[in-house]
């Protein structure tokens, strides 16, 4: 119905985080306390980027909100590749220095993906 609608919804997981697992156990359920369009549900509950950034969702928002529903080990490069397309952007970085930081971001996220395999890590990803 409404970007501010979808807005509150975030603002809500950020200012009381415990809402998030209310969210996680019926995301439907949940939703439906908000004015939401089927669309708008969808994107809130796969934390679409693109979808939201291009609904007019502000990007701090989804910032604040995105490890509270990734975890921090999703944090921050795959929010940045989320937002460019699946591309991590080289930020300035050539030779050495861009061949570092991809090694470490893999790294980090097969961490995370076998402490999540493994029942050791973080929150679950919504949608999975």
């Amino acid at each position: 119905m409404s970007v501010h609608a979808v807005e509150r919804v975030f603002w809500e997981f950020g200012n009381k985080p415990s809402r998030i697992d209310a969210f996680r156990r019926d995301p439907d359920a949940y939703l439906k306390a908000y004015q939401l369009t089927p669309a708008e549900q969808a994107m809130i509950r796969h934390v679409d980027l693109k979808a939201l950034a291009a609904h007019g969702v502000n990007t701090l928002l989804t910032l604040m909100v995105w490890p509270l529903l990734k975890g921090a080990d999703e944090m921050p490069f795959d929010y940045l590749v989320h937002m460019n397309d699946g591309k991590l952007p080289d930020m300035g970085m050539t030779g050495f220095k861009a061949i570092g930081l991809k090694g470490y971001i893999r790294f980090r996220q097969l961490r995370g993906a076998l402490r999540r395999a493994l029942g050791r890590g973080g929150p679950a990803k919504v949608g999975a």
